[in-house]
């Protein structure tokens, strides 16, 4: 194979299509996908009608064609673009995908009209089962029921992922030391709780910055060595709050803070005289709302055990401790979260 004679990038000289697109695979890893989270979602027209529209955004796919190999193409819709979606008939449903496809006439095919201009890229309705030789990444699938014409949300099922979606996380990490006054679990379920482990010099919460980018958050959470007294049969939930906004037990169910992971339960066995002590563990993947993006948040260990028991029963001690990695995430929204429904 003949070495490419001018090289990505040397002034002066009259460079290929194919260095440049060697360098944008490289540049991006060859990955393929949308460029934002929002980037060429497909949804019904505001009207619900036989047609689709397509957000504006980016989007990189690589080179199919053969010869192709370790190149990319990137592709843009500028604004707003509506595509017809066929109807289905009485014989049945339809399956259709929405596609971004690139027609490069260097590896065969038709020039257009301009070959300055173009156009080189489209986005098409095609039937699902088509076999498209060209470059082309699908968007959504859309499937119509028998002897419907009109589109709705309900029909789109979106495809796309994040070329290059961001990541950020971190730990907190804090054990118990001797000096740390023992806490026990004071508040109940239906009092909404309590931060847990309390008590003196504990830190039972901590401050995160949230990236403007991030879509979802993902938190794995430890309460390590929490002490049953001997005798008892305790139980009850523990979870993990957060938000920048706290409210004294006046959020929904009493929260001090507006969001929540899900419920975890806690029970002792109860089956000795002699204190015992368990891991509680948490994990959760979640939407995280756009009103906390770009700002600091607080996120709070929270614990309440069932009516019955003192508080005695639950607690921990110096021999204690708290932990936890939380994980910022980037991603295509999910459209029933998304901030934007239209």
């Amino acid at each position: 194979m003949a070495v490419d004679p001018v090289p990505y990038v040397v002034h002066g000289a009259k460079h290929s299509a194919d260095v440049f697109r060697q360098a944008l695979h490289d540049s991006t890893g060859g990955a393929e996908g949308v460029s934002m989270p929002t980037d060429l979602h497909v949804r019904q027209t505001g009207t619900p009608s036989n047609q689709v529209r397509v957000r504006p955004g980016g989007v990189l796919i690589p080179n199919t064609y053969q010869g192709g190999a370790g190149q990319s193409y990137a592709g843009r819709n500028a604004s707003e673009t509506l595509v017809d979606v066929p109807a289905s008939d009485s014989t049945g449903a339809k399956s259709w995908n929405i596609i971004f496809r690139v027609q490069d006439p260097q590896f065969g095919g038709p020039e257009p009209a301009d070959k300055e201009s173009g156009p080189y890229s489209f986005i098409e309705c095609v039937a699902k089962s088509a076999n498209i030789s060209d470059p082309h990444y699908v968007l959504a699938e859309v499937n119509v029921p028998k002897s419907t014409a009109t589109i709705t949300n309900a029909m789109i099922t979106s495809k796309r992922k994040l070329a290059q979606p961001k990541r950020e996380q971190l730990m907190f990490g804090r054990p118990r030391v001797a000096e740390d006054e023992s806490r026990n679990l004071g508040f109940t379920v239906a009092d909404g709780g309590e931060y847990f482990t309390g008590g003196g010099g504990n830190p039972n919460a901590f401050e995160v910055d949230v990236p403007e980018w991030a879509t979802r958050i993902m938190i794995d959470a430890s309460w390590m060595s929490v002490r049953y007294a001997g005798n008892t049969n305790p139980y009850g939930h523990y979870w993990v709050e957060y938000g920048d906004e706290y409210r004294n037990r006046t959020w929904p169910n009493k929260q001090q803070f507006e969001f929540a992971t899900q419920h975890f339960t806690f029970n002792s066995p109860g089956s000795s005289n002699d204190a015992m002590r368990m891991d509680w563990r948490l994990m959760s993947s979640q939407h995280i709302d756009s009103k906390l993006r770009g700002k600091t948040i607080t996120v709070a260990f929270k614990a309440g055990r069932q009516d019955g028991y003192p508080a005695s029963a639950v607690s921990m001690d110096g021999l204690s401790g708290l932990g936890m990695h939380i994980a910022f995430a980037q991603t295509t929204l999910d459209p029933a979260t998304q901030d934007d429904p239209s």
